[in-house]
């Protein structure tokens, strides 16, 4: 599993001549991310971990909760008129972390994550900055109130849509489309991608994987 804060990712994110400004900025804001996700951790019995691999090393980590009853949790009304007939998210990404060389990684965990969630899928996050915003609102989040933004993929088809087999995928991408961004890492271009998935409903310990997630992340 990859350190996605360790010395390897400062040095992407201190080099932008070497990789490009666009990886090494990636590679900031990774390094962020992962840095402050310690300050904010609450496992519950919905808590669902996931790790994207790229060969023997993980390339994105993805981290849910379960959903909630919208009318308890957002200010107002407007997500009545923005989702007609719902009233339950299905569920909550708490943290979403990818490698700044990697395309992609992030699209696929948040692929696996609506799959999950079923035919109608309610996605909530909530972005810690304006560039996040932008990024999720990239991605077919629409703001819901100050501090959460939501994805129906049904409202979105041209970013989202169903594959032969009736999951939900990138509308604009091929199935299996991870790659790598730049030209920073000389291996992994033929190695196999696999999802590994825990959850509190497995045969795994709630307590056994956040330390897992924390040591990783330390």
């Amino acid at each position: 599993m990859k350190d996605f804060h360790g010395d390897r990712i400062r040095h992407i994110a201190a080099n932008p001549e070497e990789y490009s400004h666009f990886v090494s900025s990636k590679a900031e804001r990774t390094v962020g991310l992962a840095k402050g996700v310690g300050s904010a951790r609450k496992h519950t019995s919905d808590a669902r971990y996931f790790s994207y691999e790229l060969g023997n090393k993980s390339v994105g980590l993805l981290r849910t909760e379960g959903g909630f009853s919208m009318s308890d949790v957002f200010e107002g009304e407007k997500w009545k008129d923005q989702f007609p007939g719902r009233t339950e998210i299905t569920s909550t990404t708490v943290l979403r972390v990818t490698h700044p060389l990697v395309d992609n990684a992030g699209d696929i965990l948040l692929e696996h994550q609506l799959r999950l969630d079923g035919e109608r899928p309610l996605v909530d996050s909530t972005p810690a900055s304006l560039e996040a915003q932008s990024r999720l609102a990239a991605m077919g989040y629409v703001e819901v109130d100050e501090a959460n933004m939501v994805l129906d993929p049904t409202q979105h088809p041209e970013k989202w849509t169903k594959n032969g087999d009736g999951e939900w995928q990138r509308a604009d991408k091929p199935t299996l489309y991870l790659s790598k961004a730049g030209s920073g890492e000389d291996d992994d271009s033929e190695s196999a991608e696999s999802a590994s998935t825990a959850s509190s409903h497995d045969d795994f310990d709630v307590d056994d994987l956040t330390h897992a997630l924390d040591d990783l992340l330390a």
